[in-house]
């Protein structure tokens, strides 16, 4: 394998606990931390034009609001930059042309739905500039045949992108499943793009894949998401923390531990006592029955539902409204089950 990197996702996986507010001073601390720890990659958060804000939250309304809350004025040359766009979340034709000052690039999610939409969208993005990764959301969605075609239409299209992603939205990719879809990824893509790997731990599996994924000894450059302990919607994420030091002991990196653990201790901590993330009987159920946890969530948390009727209530969830949430979807369910229980 030619290189193994990390990607800190706190301020956007992360931002689903507290509400993507972060604040001017706490984003700069988290940035800054993950500068010194000399993690190669930090996504800054969401640019989403309807949801977005200028100050002190990152999800972020434009670019603009990127540089006004400061993010990029002490960029690190040793660790890049880069933002997610939901697709359809914001008008790409109103990107600003990349620049050095900017951030470096914008790694492109999206559903199964829209994946024809993304070989037009992706142009756009590398035209202007940026290193693109392209995100498809719930891998599991996709066959083997499928996945594959995908791949090539990709390659055909743009084949400039910087990376791919293999995506465990649920949380419930098995060893062998994580190891399919990578191996195809290495064996289809062009040479020189990154495959990525982003991980939920519904079912505290995300370590095992991300050491499966280092195990392979793949035929190029990889990169590994995590969040600051863990801190991501649902049961969370790989820790940073964790895989860094995993990869100095085993691939003689040298990320600066101490940075990590002081912003763990004295930063995300204290978030972990106001909201709520990690491994959970109801996020296991979300995984086991391939639903976004958001629904779980709601039944368990908000409803006050048992957890055996978390997992009927689960089962009921029609096919096309699983990957996203829909909280009409979610009443309307619970008030055919609770139908169902009068009869």
């Amino acid at each position: 394998m030619s290189g193994i990197s990390i990607m800190d996702c706190t301020l956007r996986d992360g931002g689903w606990i507290n509400g993507f507010e972060f604040g001017k001073q706490g984003m700069h601390d988290i940035l800054n931390c993950l500068y010194d720890s000399k993690v190669e990659y930090v996504e800054l958060g969401y640019i989403d034009k309807e949801h977005g804000s200028r100050q002190g939250r990152s999800m972020f309304a434009d670019m603009d609001a990127i540089k006004e809350n400061g993010l990029t004025d002490n960029k690190r040359e040793a660790t890049q930059l880069f933002v997610m766009i939901d697709y359809g979340k914001y008008p790409l034709e109103e990107l600003p042309e990349c620049s050095e000052s900017g951030i470096d690039g914008i790694r492109l999610c999206f559903h199964k739905k829209n994946k024809d939409d993304i070989l037009e969208a992706g142009r756009i993005i590398i035209d202007k500039g940026y290193k693109l990764i392209i995100q498809p959301m719930v891998c599991t969605r996709y066959s083997e045949s499928e996945f594959v075609q995908y791949i090539f239409s990709l390659m055909h299209t743009i084949p400039e992108i910087y990376g791919f992603y293999i995506v465990d939205s649920f949380g419930m990719m098995l060893q062998e499943d994580v190891m399919n879809k990578v191996r195809l990824a290495d064996n289809f893509l062009g040479r020189e793009v990154k495959v990525g790997l982003h991980t939920h731990n519904n079912m505290q599996l995300s370590f095992q894949n991300a050491i499966t994924v280092l195990d392979m000894h793949l035929k190029r450059d990889v990169i590994v998401d995590g969040t600051l302990m863990g801190m991501g919607k649902g049961a969370g994420n790989l820790n940073t923390e964790i895989y860094a030091e995993y990869l100095n002991a085993k691939c003689g990196k040298d990320y600066n531990l101490l940075p990590l653990m002081d912003m763990v201790e004295h930063n995300i901590r204290p978030l972990q006592n106001k909201y709520v993330w990690g491994y959970s009987a109801e996020y296991f159920l979300s995984a086991k029955n391939a639903t976004t946890p958001s629904y779980a969530k709601l039944f368990y948390r908000k409803e006050g539902c048992s957890i055996d009727e978390v997992d009927s209530l689960l089962k009921m969830i029609p096919d096309e409204n699983r990957d996203s949430f829909d909280v009409e979807v979610a009443e309307k369910i619970l008030e055919e089950y609770k139908a169902l229980r009068t009869v």
